[in-house]
């Protein structure tokens, strides 16, 4: 993947003066989704206030992080700003074997705390609230245990995306799950989906 250019950080605007600063930027909204936190520091001396603005923006699609920092002047910011950036690059792709070593540690764990809430709102009862509750929940009591936590969900994303599938037309796709090695604890986002359930009667039997 080619390196992150800098993005357009509009200094102009002076966004990163307001409380809370309007941050991330719409250059990198243009990218996907996104989350983003970021801290406030003060250095006081007799004249003037300098204040820096630390930031970072995950990419949720890609896991890539870029992180601004943005220095200035109380009395003076347009005049005294200065900004940095730092890109750091999508982590690796997990292999075959690694998929293999998460969905034992936790799908069958995923998949039993969703069926435990059956019939019980979470949150404000969003599918979306559910997972993050459900890995939230999990990577707690891993860690009490001094076990691995899964990935906490980032926005809509939830662990590593292995698969994305486009139906063109209705049924045309039929067992690729199957064939992607869909197991279960796999977390699944439908955009739109139609399900048709087909339930199978015993054949009966007639007296002879």
């Amino acid at each position: 993947m080619a390196q992150q250019k800098d993005f357009d950080l509009a200094l102009s605007t002076k966004w990163f003066t307001k409380n809370p600063p309007s941050f991330p930027l719409p250059s990198m909204k243009a990218l996907g989704p996104c989350t983003s936190t970021y801290t406030w520091t003060y250095e006081q001396d007799f004249s003037d206030t300098t204040k820096i603005l630390t930031c970072a923006v995950l990419f949720t699609d890609t896991k890539a992080i870029s992180k601004v920092r943005v220095t200035w002047k109380h009395s003076d910011p347009l005049g005294t700003v200065v900004a940095e950036q730092k890109h750091y690059p999508p982590p690796v792709s997990p292999s075959e074997e690694d998929l293999d070593k998460a969905h034992k540690l936790y799908g069958e764990n995923i998949a039993a705390w969703a069926e435990e809430t059956v019939g019980i709102t979470v949150g404000d009862g969003e599918c979306w609230t559910l997972i993050q509750r459900a890995l939230a929940d999990l990577a707690a009591t891993y860690r009490q245990y001094g076990k691995e936590p899964p990935l906490l969900s980032q926005g809509r994303t939830h662990g590593h995306p292995i698969l994305t599938l486009t139906a063109p037309s209705v049924g045309s796709n039929s067992g690729l799950l199957q064939l992607a090695d869909v197991r279960r604890g796999d977390i699944l986002e439908l955009k739109s989906a139609h399900f048709h359930f087909i339930t199978e009667e015993a054949p009966k039997r007639v007296p002879g």
